[in-house]
């Protein structure tokens, strides 16, 4: 096996390991959005009616009804239990959120009823529900904390190893380069995708077909290079357009552009 398909195999691996972690996670959380939910339903059941759900994310408790004139469950009102600052770990307040209207149907004026025993509940039991919401989260915060920090560093090692095979890969494109020279794909009715390269501050070369590395400064930091060059030109004997190739070295251009030149378009480049 190549170094590639090593550490391509590897990066297969650890990214079956992310994701098993992350239904492992999912499931961890799933068991957090009930626990709150039954907290939720201890204390506020009494205020739904006929079909009404509430419907519960980490800080967030939906009180859902549904609308028959619009076919669907509107949110009739939402709590938010959350610290006061972000830097607090612990939650010491109950925020709510309903829409404002000025219709009065029965819709809304039933609405009205359940925003104002959802109010009462809170003016009740605040600090209760507050308590029992920052137990919820403490119980499972080390397990979450666990698998995140699991997570994040398999999620790291992937991306240096994606970015390790990219680096080999590149290198390769540079020897090519030096060795053979890289031959780009060309598209003859879009001539314009082809790569163009800065020679010089003031001098851009356009539509080049191939591209070759002739000697390299000591340093390394300069070339010569060889192009090859396309563009259309019209053929009176034929009547029509045809494709013609000039070929030019250019001395001293800067090795970074050559290689960005290649390494951005190595998608159009013509395999050896």
């Amino acid at each position: 096996m190549t170094k590639t398909e090593i550490i391509n195999r590897a990066i297969e691996v650890n990214e079956n390991k992310v994701e098993d972690l992350k239904v492992q996670r999912k499931k961890v959380e799933e068991a957090k959005t009930d626990e709150l939910s039954r907290m939720y339903l201890k204390y506020f059941g009494e205020c739904l009616v006929d079909d009404d759900t509430i419907e519960v994310s980490d800080s967030y408790c939906y009180f859902k009804r549904f609308d028959p004139d619009y076919n669907y469950s509107k949110e009739m009102i939402s709590i938010t239990v959350r610290p006061k600052s972000w830097r607090d770990e612990e939650a010491d307040k109950i925020e709510t959120s309903f829409y404002s209207t000025s219709a009065n149907d029965e819709f809304e004026l039933k609405r009205m009823i359940l925003i104002g025993n959802v109010g009462q509940v809170i003016l009740d039991f605040q600090d209760d529900i507050i308590a029992e919401y920052n137990h919820i989260r403490e119980s499972f915060k080390d397990k979450l904390s666990e698998l995140n920090k699991d997570i994040w560093a398999l999620e790291r090692k992937v991306t240096d190893m994606k970015s390790e095979i990219k680096q080999i890969e590149n290198d390769a494109l540079i020897v090519e380069l030096e060795k053979n020279g890289i031959e780009f794909e060309v598209d003859e009715d879009n001539l314009y995708r082809l790569p163009d390269l800065d020679v010089r501050f003031d001098f851009n070369i356009k539509r080049i077909r191939k591209i070759k590395v002739l000697d390299k400064t000591k340093s390394g930091k300069s070339a010569d290079i060889e192009v090859q060059t396309v563009n259309k030109v019209w053929n009176s004997e034929a009547s029509a357009y045809e494709l013609a190739f000039h070929t030019n070295t250019y001395e001293r251009v800067r090795m970074d552009k050559v290689s960005q030149l290649v390494t951005w378009n190595k998608e159009i480049i013509v395999s050896s």
